[in-house]
């Protein structure tokens, strides 16, 4: 990976936490890429070739049932990776990969990640460390998808989003979030226009403002 491009690679919470000297070793195997909003990363049975460290980009982890619903099960951005069964190969967490927000990422090759994954160093420790906020994620979702009303799921989904867009101003159609939260899009009018009347979020075409995060919170 060219020097110059360092700075913007640093955006990527996990590789700024590498130390210099692990951090150094990968570069050249760092390549970047722009990902286009909707752009499919990976699907089930398919062989996933790179992770990804989203800078700018947000990507959407989702669970395909049987029953053809799909529901989110992780969000990741600039906090994390996408792509652990690369180093964790039962780990079937989800059967799609999905950007969300359009954006940038760094990627690499599952045979570099695996190379270096098996010297048990930092950057094993990283990714590892990942993981199991992943999995603490999922399992917070996974309660929230079967206890919780439609209205609180969108809640929980737009904080997720706003932790990542570092923006008052979240990109997201009801379409998307009603494929991440596995309902109607209908479903997601009716909770949103509730939000809007007791001014949690403000939202018009594509565009959902959150005004006031502790309304949101609460």
């Amino acid at each position: 990976m060219p020097q110059k491009t360092l700075d913007d690679a640093l955006r990527n919470q996990l590789l700024a936490a590498l130390p210099d000297s692990e951090r150094e070793k990968i570069l050249p195997a760092l390549e970047y890429v722009d990902l286009e909003n909707g752009e499919v990363l990976w699907e089930a049975e398919e062989k996933q070739d790179h992770i990804y460290f989203p800078t700018t980009a947000l990507i959407c982890l989702l669970y395909d049932s049987e029953a053809g619903v799909s529901v989110e099960v992780g969000i990741t951005g600039r906090q994390g990776l996408v792509g652990v069964s690369t180093f964790m190969t039962e780990a079937a967490m989800a059967t799609r990969a999905v950007t969300y927000r359009e954006g940038g990422a760094y990627r690499m090759k599952a045979s570099a990640v695996k190379s270096e994954f098996a010297e048990c160093g930092d950057f094993q420790d990283i990714c590892m460390c990942f993981t199991q906020t992943l999995i603490a994620q999922i399992s917070q979702t996974a309660i929230c998808n079967r206890l919780h009303s439609v209205e609180h799921k969108l809640c929980r989904f737009l904080l997720y989003v706003h932790d990542h867009h570092q923006s008052n101003v979240l990109h997201l159609t009801h379409e998307q979030i009603a494929q991440a939260l596995g309902v109607r899009r209908e479903t997601v009018s009716v909770a949103a226009a509730s939000l809007q009347s007791n001014k949690v979020i403000k939202y018009a075409r594509g565009r959902i403002r959150v005004p006031d995060r502790k309304k949101l919170e609460d």
